[in-house]
């Protein structure tokens, strides 16, 4: 392998997605596994097979391979996650059995039934993209970035772009007006090109990665509640019975505002989607936008992480995306965008 390159900020990203998402999976799968013996999971088992008319299975079966499935998908993820560790070491072989690891894992993603099951596959795939890929192969991808920095640097410095002394002028003809020099001593037609930080792409990809799981991990959580509704209106009957009375309150208001709160989350996700592709092509305020909302939205998953614990790998992940953003080399490229002669 060729002289040690500096880690790119997808492979952190990567690595702490095949972490944390390892760990989630093995609490998912372990809750799971914990309550495949209740009436609940029963019925619903029974009513899935209904659904889909598959009387040639039992319910037992559909369990026993639930079990089976969370079981493996655990002992894989428990390997990827120490295997996680040696990402952060470009150790090749890793990435290769993190590879064969990614099919049990998405298996397990599935029998937990939530979407966040999947976040170490997601890390998994960053491995074989760029630039990731390049810094295991172990070519220069670095010392380009380093000249572009240090480029960036300069223009800062002098507020102006530095570019190489020009070559003395053929003196003009008498009569003749000579050509205008070029603006900040730029030919028109080779403009300083500054490229994206990588830590602006880090926080964009990592929040069309989560938005997604997100807004379908609310909307499994709804549905879910939304089935519970009766139980659950009989509980708050129970806890809250003046409120209730005063109110009017019946159980389709309940479920009325369960639809609005995920309604409410989806348009979340979806905004912060938006902003996020508005911050990939240097609208300055989305990433501020996005910063904003991506604080709101980790002080809200920290609040669920006191009754659920392993939603912290979201809070994690989220002020990751959030650190990203607010990077000193992300707000350089933006002040950049504003010069004249700066092509991106």
């Amino acid at each position: 392998m060729s002289e040690q390159q500096a880690r790119p900020v997808q492979a952190t990203l990567a690595g702490g997605l095949i972490i944390g998402g390892s760990v989630l999976l093995i609490a998912l799968a372990w809750e799971r596994v914990s309550l495949l013996h209740t009436l609940d999971v029963r019925e619903s088992v029974e009513e899935w097979l209904r659904r889909n008319e598959l009387s040639d299975l039992s319910v037992e079966e559909v369990i026993t391979t639930i079990r089976v499935l969370c079981i493996v998908g655990a002992g894989a993820a428990a390997a990827a996650a120490i295997l996680g560790f040696q990402v952060f070491r470009r150790s090749a072989s890793a990435r290769f059995v993190l590879a064969g690891l990614a099919p049990l894992l998405l298996l397990g993603g599935v029998a937990t039934s939530t979407p966040l099951g999947i976040l170490a596959v997601l890390g998994v795939a960053l491995l074989w993209a760029q630039p990731t890929r390049d810094w295991y192969a172990g070519r220069p991808w670095a010392q380009r970035y380093e000249e572009r920095r240090e480029q960036r640097l300069a223009l800062m410095r002098s507020g102006s772009p530095t570019t190489p002394p020009a070559a003395p002028s053929a003196p003009h003809q008498e009569g003749q007006v000579p050509p205008p020099p070029p603006a900040f001593g730029l030919p028109p037609e080779r403009p300083l090109v500054v490229r994206r930080p990588g830590a602006l792409k880090g926080g964009c990809v990592l929040t069309w990665v989560l938005t997604p799981l997100v807004a379908l991990s609310g909307l499994f959580g709804v549905l879910r509640a939304v089935d519970e509704s009766g139980q659950l209106f009989a509980d708050l009957k129970e806890q809250q019975p003046d409120m209730v009375e005063s109110s009017g309150m019946t159980e389709a208001d309940v479920v009325a505002a369960l639809w609005v709160l995920g309604g409410a989350l989806v348009l979340w996700c979806v905004a912060a989607a938006v902003l996020a592709a508005l911050a990939w092509v240097g609208q300055g305020w989305a990433r501020i936008v996005l910063a904003v909302s991506g604080v709101g939205a980790a002080l809200l998953a920290l609040l669920l992480a006191l009754s659920y614990p392993p939603v912290l790998v979201l809070v994690v992940s989220i002020g990751l995306g959030v650190r990203m953003l607010l990077r000193p080399e992300v707000a350089a490229w933006y002040r950049l965008r504003r010069t004249p002669g700066i092509r991106h």
